[in-house]
């Protein structure tokens, strides 16, 4: 996890993790970003992803993944814009055993 901070403030982060899988290649995955909404558009999310990035090749991850909620459509441009690229739609299943 990366995190970002002005004046002693959490503004921004991303959690990534190695995905080790027996069916595929060993991907980075990004579990969350979050950029406070009052620091959005100043390059905070490129500058944490960027850091990912350079994560995962020390870990050598051979690509980074995400999800993104269909809803959220600016991300969808944000991810676009730095060279990501949809490589399928899926639906999410859960079953709650509480």
């Amino acid at each position: 996890m990366y995190v970002a901070e002005c004046d002693g403030r959490l503004i921004g982060w991303v959690h990534v993790y190695v995905n080790h899988s027996l069916l595929a290649d060993m991907p980075a995955e990004v579990a969350g970003l979050v950029v406070d909404e009052n620091h959005r558009g100043r390059g905070l999310g490129r500058v944490l992803m960027e850091q990912v990035e350079r994560w995962a090749k020390e870990q050598g991850c051979c690509s980074v993944r995400l999800r993104s909620n269909v809803l959220r459509s600016r991300a969808h441009v944000f991810y676009e814009r730095l060279g990501y690229r949809v490589i399928k739609s899926q639906k999410a299943f859960c079953k709650d055993l509480g």
